[in-house]
C-alpha cells in the first residue's frame, strides 16, 4: 500500500514538471514556400487544462485563441478552429517537434523556449505608422530627393492611405530627356488584372475553377490534367515561355502566337500538376487566351469594361492600343543607356499593360473594397498557405504583411501592393534604377514604419582607366560553376557572368566595389589574381586566368 502511494505521487511530481515545462512561450519558424514566418505559442496552465493565445508577427496577429489545448505523455496538441489549423509536437529537451497543418498542408514546426521581452528579433516586433503621417511623407521626400540628386532612379510613387491619394511624385525623368511620357510598363502586375477578369468569367458562371486545361487547348503537355486554378496559381507544372530556348530575350522582337505555342509544348509539364508551385507565365498566356476565347471579346475589351470604364481610369491601355505616352526603359552602365524591351504583343495578358502608380493604387483599392470581384471571390485570389495566391502574392515586411503583385520588365521594375490592416497601399514604377527595387521598396517601408535604414551610397571617386585594368580579366571558382569576366566600359568597372547580362561595379573604396541592384560586393586582390565575390551572405573566391 505505501509502495503504491509513493508511486501515484512519484507520478503526479513528474506531471508537474512536464507542466512547468510546457507552461510558457515557445517560437519557431514555418518555412513556407522560402519565407520564414515567425509562429510563438503561449500556454498558460488553467488548473488541469491548458490555454493558448497564438502570435504570428509576420502577419501582424497577436493573441490569436486556441480552441483546443491538450497535453499528455510529451505530446502538446493545439487546434486552432478559426484558422482550420492544428499542430501536434512532442517535447523532448526543452523543445518541441512536430508539424503544423492548415487547410490540408503540413509544414514541419520546430518550438523552443522564447523569452518575449529580451528578445531582439526584429522580425516580431509589430510595427505601426505613424501617428503624424504627413511627416513621414516628408521624410519620403526627401530620400527621392536624395536619390534623384544622385542620379539614381527615374520612375514614379503614389501612395494611398483610406482609399485616397495622401503622395505622388514623379522623379528623374529630366535627366533622361523623355518628354510627354506619362505611362510605364508595369510587367506582370498584369497578371493581377488577368485574374481578376478570369473570376469575373465565374462570376458569370462562364468559367469554372475546375475547368481543364483540355477543353480548351487539348495539345498542351498534361492538359487533361491541369485546371484553371493550378494556372492561377502557378501550380500547373507549366515552364516559362518567355524564357527562350536559346536566348534568354527572344521576345524582343515580334513572334507569331504560333511559335510561342510551340515553345510551351516543347517545354513540356515540369511536374505533376499540384504537386509543387513554380512561376509559370506560360500559364497565365493561355489564361489570356481561355479569357478572350470565353468572353468573346479582345484583351483591351476585357480591360475596359472590368477597369477602365467602371473606375473610370485614364492612361491605362493594352499594346494593341499601341500607347505613344510610355516611358522608355534605361540601365545604368556609368551613363544611363536606353533599354531594348520587350515587344509587348509577345506577353499580352502576361506582362503587357502600361499605366501610372496611381492608376494601380485605384484598382488594388476597389479590389479591397468589394467593387470588381465578389469577397468570395477575392478571398480566392488571396494567398494561403504559401506565397501565391490567384493572381495576388504576399509582400512580407517584418510583422507587416501586404498583397498584391510585382512587374519586371527589362528596364522597367513596378511593384502594387495593400495593407488592409492599415488599409494603405503603395504602387510605383522605376524605369531607371541603381539600387535595386526591393532596396527602394524597403527604404520606403521603412519610413513609413519608423524601421532604421540606411541611405545608399554612391561614390563620387573616379577611378582612371589605368588603375582599372589591374582588374580586368576572366575568373573562374572552384566554390560555384560561374565564369565571370570583367572589363571596362564608358570608363568604368563592369562584370558579367557566363551567360548573364553585364552589370556595372561602382567604387566603394581600394580595390572594393559594388552592384547594389543585386547585392553584390567584390573585392579584388591583384597581387594574388584572386577576386572574392560576396552575395546573399555568401562569400565565394575566384581566380583570374593567366
Amino acid at each position: 500500500m505505501k509502495t503504491k502511494i509513493s508511486f501515484i505521487v512519484f507520478l503526479l511530481s513528474i506531471q508537474q514538471i512536464f507542466s512547468q515545462q510546457i507552461a510558457g512561450s515557445w517560437k519557431g519558424d514555418l518555412d513556407i514556400e522560402g519565407n520564414k514566418l515567425p509562429f510563438i505559442v503561449h500556454i498558460e496552465k488553467d488548473k488541469n487544462s491548458y490555454k493558448a493565445l497564438l502570435d504570428s508577427p509576420a502577419q501582424g496577429a497577436e493573441g490569436i485563441s486556441a480552441e483546443k489545448v491538450s497535453f499528455s505523455n510529451n505530446e502538446l496538441f493545439i487546434e486552432i478552429t478559426s484558422a482550420n489549423a492544428s499542430y501536434k509536437g512532442k517535447l523532448e529537451n526543452n523543445t518541441i517537434s512536430g508539424n503544423f497543418i492548415q487547410n490540408g498542408k503540413s509544414f514541419p514546426l520546430v518550438l523552443k523556449p522564447f523569452d518575449k521581452k529580451n528578445n531582439k528579433d526584429e522580425n516580431l516586433e509589430i510595427l505601426k505608422l505613424s501617428a503624424n503621417i504627413q511627416e513621414s511623407l516628408n521624410k519620403i521626400d526627401d530620400f527621392i530627393s536624395y536619390l534623384e540628386k544622385n542620379n539614381a532612379e527615374a520612375g514614379e510613387i503614389s501612395i494611398f492611405k483610406g482609399g485616397k491619394e495622401i503622395y505622388k511624385r514623379s522623379f528623374g525623368e529630366a535627366s533622361l530627356s523623355q518628354k510627354d511620357k506619362v505611362t510605364f510598363q508595369i510587367g506582370s502586375i498584369t497578371k493581377s488584372m488577368t485574374a481578376i477578369m478570369i473570376f469575373k468569367l465565374i462570376e458569370k458562371k462562364q468559367l469554372n475553377l475546375n475547368d481543364k486545361l483540355s477543353k480548351f487547348y487539348s495539345k498542351i503537355p498534361n492538359a487533361e490534367k491541369i485546371t484553371i486554378s493550378q494556372m492561377l496559381h502557378h501550380s500547373s507544372g507549366l515552364g516559362d515561355y518567355v524564357t527562350g530556348k536559346n536566348t534568354m530575350k527572344w521576345l524582343t522582337d515580334k513572334v507569331s502566337e504560333e511559335q510561342i505555342m510551340n515553345h510551351i509544348i516543347e517545354q513540356g509539364s515540369l511536374f505533376e500538376p499540384g504537386t509543387k508551385v513554380q512561376y509559370s507565365n506560360s500559364g497565365y498566356y493561355l489564361l489570356t487566351k481561355i479569357l478572350e476565347k470565353v468572353s468573346k471579346k479582345s484583351y483591351a475589351d476585357n480591360l475596359k469594361e472590368t477597369f477602365v470604364q467602371p473606375l473610370q481610369l485614364k492612361n491605362f491601355y493594352t499594346v494593341s492600343q499601341k500607347p505613344t505616352n510610355v516611358f522608355s526603359s534605361y540601365n545604368y552602365t556609368n551613363i544611363w543607356e536606353p533599354v531594348k524591351d520587350f515587344d509587348f504583343n509577345n506577353v499580352v495578358g502576361v506582362g503587357d499593360i502600361a499605366t501610372t502608380p496611381t492608376n494601380l493604387n485605384i484598382i488594388i483599392n476597389a479590389l479591397f473594397a468589394g467593387k470588381i470581384v465578389s469577397k468570395e471571390n477575392l478571398s480566392g485570389m488571396m494567398p494561403k498557405e504559401d506565397r501565391f495566391g490567384m493572381g495576388l502574392a504576399l509582400v512580407p515586411f517584418y510583422s507587416k504583411m501586404f498583397v498584391g503583385h510585382s512587374g519586371g520588365t527589362y528596364g522597367t521594375n513596378s511593384l502594387m501592393i495593400y495593407n488592409g490592416e492599415d488599409d494603405i497601399s503603395i504602387a510605383y514604377s522605376l524605369n531607371a534604377d541603381r539600387i535595386g527595387a526591393n532596396n527602394f521598396t524597403i527604404d520606403i517601408l521603412s519610413i513609413l514604419y519608423n524601421k532604421k535604414f540606411s541611405l545608399p551610397n554612391f561614390s563620387s571617386i573616379k577611378i582612371s582607366e589605368t588603375e582599372l585594368k589591374q582588374y580586368v580579366g576572366d575568373y573562374s571558382s572552384k566554390d560555384i560553376p560561374l565564369g565571370i569576366k570583367i572589363f571596362i566600359k564608358n570608363g568604368g568597372l563592369f562584370g558579367q557572368g557566363t551567360g548573364q547580362p553585364e552589370f556595372p561595379l561602382e567604387y566603394v573604396e581600394k580595390d572594393q566595389f559594388k552592384f547594389d541592384n543585386a547585392g553584390l560586393k567584390m573585392t579584388f586582390f591583384p597581387e594574388k589574381t584572386e577576386m572574392q565575390l560576396e552575395q546573399g551572405g555568401g562569400k565565394f573566391l575566384f581566380n583570374k586566368k593567366k
